[in-house]
């Protein structure tokens, strides 16, 4: 019965879009600045989140919902977790402060070019940062396919 129970709650989840990256938890109904949703994708234009690329893929991207005040700057600092060959939490990429001048809420995105080599296999993060301060914490995953 518990798991039937799990199941329709889960399924409920799905249907009503709730992603893990998506605030679900008091701060998203705040008043002050706050990341609303952020996801990986192949699109910056795109919402659907994917978690895996090929080593080929020309551009990785974090989608981003925030609320923003006038002067709230926003940034995303890519690392190479688990990467053969380089170091854990490796610098990859580094995006410049997105500063918004006035109240409201925006959709953006930052952007994470493929190496010369192509992408490396193994795992990444992307952190994304509001005002100096981490917010949220993105992964993902290249494999050969």
């Amino acid at each position: 019965m518990k798991s039937m129970a799990l199941v329709a709650l889960a399924a409920t989840l799905l249907s009503a879009g709730i992603s893990a990256s998506e605030e679900t938890s008091p701060q998203s109904t705040s008043t002050g600045p706050h990341f609303k949703l952020a996801i990986i994708t192949s699109d910056k234009y795109s919402q659907d989140e994917r978690n895996v690329f090929a080593p080929d893929a020309p551009k990785v991207f974090a989608v981003y919902r925030v609320v923003a005040g006038p002067g709230t700057k926003v940034k995303a600092v890519w690392l190479a977790e688990k990467v053969a060959g380089l170091e854990a939490k490796t610098k990859i990429a580094e995006n410049p402060e997105t500063t918004f001048s006035a109240k409201g809420e925006y959709i953006g995105s930052f952007p994470c070019t493929k190496p010369p080599q192509g992408w490396p296999v193994g795992s990444y993060v992307v952190n994304l940062y509001m005002d100096g301060v981490l917010k949220k914490t993105l992964g993902f995953r290249v494999e050969k396919q």
